[in-house]
């Protein structure tokens, strides 16, 4: 028979219910797609928009900010994939090492096990930096939320060891 993906609607009120769903999710399919997740639709446009405009800078521009040996974060397109390039380009980011998005991103206090960001400077992209951090905390936030739920799950509580630890040293949940 034809498989479909569990579909879990976060703005349910019944926490039980989805603490179940997730459960039944997590093991009868190792996976399952949220909806009613609390990210606004204007913040989704506001990060694709600024997504676009990154991406269709010049290629030289974007090569500045090249990830390399020593920072795994910052613009990539020579990902391969079965030993073949791939027709893609991405911006690796995650949350600063001081936990402070204000700081200056080359500031050492912001390095840590998998670098430092490197994201377009204010005059370039004014609203860039700004957007993608609202987003990436709001997704962190969902992301805690769903872990909180599966926790949950496994009879654990919102406050369980693994959770904290998530919260304390992730770099991009």
């Amino acid at each position: 028979g034809e498989l479909t993906v569990p579909v879990i609607d976060l703005a349910s009120t019944n926490e039980d219910e989805i603490v179940h769903q997730i459960a039944a999710a997590c093991s009868e399919f190792g996976f399952f797609q949220v909806v009613g997740h609390g990210i606004s639709q204007d913040l989704i446009r506001e990060f694709r928009e600024q997504c676009r405009l990154y991406f269709n800078l010049p290629e030289e521009t974007k090569l500045s900010w090249k990830r390399g040996d020593n920072n795994s974060r910052g613009y990539f397109d020579d990902e391969l994939t079965k030993q073949r390039r791939d027709w893609k380009q991405c911006l690796d980011f995650g949350v600063p090492g001081t936990r402070d998005w204000s700081t200056q991103d080359d500031d050492p206090a912001n390095h840590c096990l998998d670098g430092w960001n490197q994201l377009p400077s204010e005059d370039l992209l004014p609203l860039f930096r700004p957007t993608v951090t609202k987003y990436f905390e709001a997704c962190a936030k969902l992301s805690d939320r769903i872990a909180i739920l599966m926790a949950k799950g496994l009879g654990k509580d919102e406050n369980a060891d693994l959770l904290k630890a998530l919260r304390e040293n992730h770099s991009s949940y």
